[in-house]
């Protein structure tokens, strides 16, 4: 090593000058010290180092990397990146040029020594490689392939090792024969023999080919996709005196293949669900605003019209309609992963038990249900509710597949995902799951259905029997639950949907109490701070209705001011998450500090998982998600006043945290 010519890129000089004093009592050469990029491929041309060291930030518009990459395609001179950045965006960036080695600063110069001397070591050998590869480049490419060559008469006159282990034969068994013996192909689709590819060359004087669907027979009945080249073989005197055959394996093409055409198919997936959710997340806000009014008075005059009002089955249109808008909306977020869901630890088994018996209602009598539910089953963390309607949409999907009656089992068990079963799925992250299966005997499905199956939209259903959205629904709550789903299904032979979700230690959450209808009253006092007109008019006649005082504003603003003149004391801060000038989660934060003990309740019909992030759960406060009636509104009202503990400890016990 000793004698060896270095070029050093570094910016600091102090390190600059550290590294050439080390680098000289090591008996190397240093050609040039620079700062800067352009410096160094300047330098590099001009002295023709054997190595560089290169700094990875450096002055200049160029930065070590790309220095590094202009010298080593250029130049081919070895480099080794010197840093004190390991983030994986640079480490990949760095990768892409072929460095010879990768010093964290600070570093020992032990192991500036050892890189150097594996660095140069590692150029001369891929000197001499090249040398080789280019002495040798026709036979090397020749041997990588299987190659059986012919005489005139189509005869065998030599076979390398590749072409033995693919067809099976050995050469010594194979010499004499006729190639058709040895060389069995037929076609892939129609299983027709095609020509033999030496016959056509010999006949021809030229080069054959076969198509990209030929399938070789070997000796032992295995079936290898190849693709092959035929070439005449000529004698000084240009005369024909035979053929060789060039061919291989393209077993793993075809796999990439396959793998590259599913992973264009869950892009386009991926596409498609972001489009859903940027749309439902858009329109969320306004649309779950608007309900809560169609809902919430709606619900009212419910309560206070007669059993005889002539107007009594309009109202009750007007809030299913409200109702189903609502579902609508929160479906597609389902779907688009927008959702927002208050997970809990629960057993599957519980869930599917308490549903046993409404499944039964609704799926009819024709339909025997059988449940396989697996004793020491694991614990999941997911949305009680939202699972509910998972189990309820597969179960209504089996029904439909069944129209003559049938039987739809539910399974659960334990299950282990390894590698080996991630290979085949690269979306699954190996691990211990808790599997639920749902099965039909039903019509089944073909290859196009199970292709649109999760599509939001997508039925097979008459018109005005469905949306479309019920198995898009399950995909997105799964999927939001870091679960995966997954469908078999053949015409004929009805359908299994396998749900994996992951399996948790924690125990299982207490289940909480059901909430009586009605509106639950108070005498506390309430700051409520709405920017939506209408939304806010309601909340106020809710609250008041139940007997609180309420003190409102339209804004952050306006309530910090109310404050400052209203000495009054205030139990409750029922704030929207979102507003303009100042954000609910800003308010929060000032009327903990200026009230201390006042409680916390945040409003929100927006679903966008950044607003949340940054508004409300970073606050970590009770929540309630409009569209809401004025029972819910109420009740959620009187839950959070009467927790223990205040807004600035933390998030009152029983609510929801997002």
């Amino acid at each position: 090593m000793t004698g060896t010519r270095i070029l050093v890129a570094e910016d600091e000089s102090l390190i600059a000058e550290a590294l050439r004093n080390t680098l000289e009592k090591m008996g190397l050469i240093v050609t040039g010290v620079v700062a800067s990029g352009e410096d160094a491929i300047a330098r590099a041309e001009e002295t023709s180092p054997d190595l560089v060291l290169m700094d990875i930030r450096l002055r200049g518009n160029l930065d070590g990397i790309e220095a590094a990459g202009t010298i080593h395609d250029r130049f081919d001179i070895p480099v080794i990146y010197l840093t004190a950045h390991s983030d994986d965006a640079t480490v990949n960036r760095a990768k892409r040029t072929g460095p010879f080695g990768y010093l964290l600063k600070p570093f020992s110069g032990r192991e500036l020594r050892v890189t150097v001397e594996m660095a140069l070591q590692k150029h001369a050998m891929q000197l001499r490689l090249r040398e080789s590869e280019e002495r040798y480049a026709t036979t090397l490419t020749s041997i990588g392939d299987g190659v059986i060559a012919t005489d005139t008469e189509g005869r065998v006159t030599f076979m390398n090792p590749v072409a033995e282990a693919l067809t099976r034969w050995r050469r010594e068994d194979a010499l004499g024969l006729p190639l058709e013996k040895i060389f069995k192909i037929v076609d892939a689709v129609t299983r027709a023999i095609p020509e033999s590819p030496v016959a056509k060359a010999l006949r021809e004087g030229g080069v054959a080919t076969i198509g990209d669907r030929t399938i070789l027979i070997a000796k032992d009945l295995a079936e290898i996709p190849i693709d092959d080249t035929v070439a005449c073989i000529r004698d000084a005197q240009r005369r024909v005196c035979g053929a060789v055959l060039v061919f291989r394996d393209i077993s793993e093409r075809r796999q990439a293949e396959e793998s590259l055409r599913k992973a264009e198919e869950q892009l386009r997936q991926a596409r498609k669900i972001e489009a859903i959710g940027r749309l439902a997340g858009g329109v969320a806000h306004d649309i779950n605003n608007l309900m809560t009014i169609v809902i919430g008075y709606g619900e009212m005059l419910l309560a206070q019209l007669p059993p005889d009002s002539p107007v009594l089955e309009q109202v009750k249109a007007m809030k299913e309609a409200g109702d189903r808008a609502t579902s609508i909306t929160r479906q597609l977020l389902a779907f688009s992963r927008k959702q927002v869901l208050m997970p809990t630890v629960v057993s599957l088994n519980g869930v599917v038990s308490d549903m046993e018996q409404m499944l039964r209602r609704v799926i009819g009598e024709d339909v025997e249900i059988a449940c396989h539910l697996e004793p020491e089953l694991g614990r999941v963390n997911v949305d009680r509710s939202q699972m509910e309607q998972v189990i309820m949409n597969l179960a209504i999907n089996a029904r439909d597949a069944m129209p003559q009656g049938g039987k739809l089992t539910l399974q659960t068990r334990n299950a282990f995902l390894d590698e080996q079963y991630a290979q085949g799925a690269p979306e699954v992250q190996p691990g211990r799951y808790v599997m639920l299966a749902v099965t039909d005997t039903g019509s089944g499905m073909d290859a196009y259905t199970k292709a649109h199956l999760f599509e939001p939209f997508f039925t097979t259903k008459d018109l005005g029997r469905g949306t479309g959205l019920g198995l898009a629904t399950v995909y997105g709550v799964v999927k939001q639950s870091g679960g995966y789903i997954y469908v078999y299904s053949e015409p004929g032979h009805g359908t299994t949907f396998k749900v994996y979700l992951p399996e948790v230690m924690a125990p299982e959450s207490p289940r909480a109490s059901s909430e009586s209808a009605g509106l639950a009253a108070g005498t506390e006092t309430v700051l409520l701070v709405e920017d939506d007109d209408h939304v806010r008019a309601f909340s106020r006649l809710m609250l008041q209705t139940s007997g609180y005082t309420v003190l409102e504003a339209a804004d952050g603003a306006e309530a910090i001011q109310l404050c400052e003149h209203d000495p009054r004391p205030i139990d409750l801060l029922l704030t929207d998450a979102i507003m303009p000038r100042i954000s609910g989660r800003v308010l929060a934060e000032r009327m903990i500090h200026s009230r201390p003990g006042i409680k916390v309740l945040f409003m929100s019909g927006h679903t966008e998982d950044h607003v949340l992030r940054t508004g409300v759960l970073a606050a970590e406060m009770a929540f309630i998600q409009k569209p809401f009636t004025g029972s819910e509104l109420t009740r959620k009202v009187r839950e959070v006043l009467d927790s223990r503990g205040s807004g600035s400890e933390g998030s009152p016990a029983g609510s929801e945290k997002l």
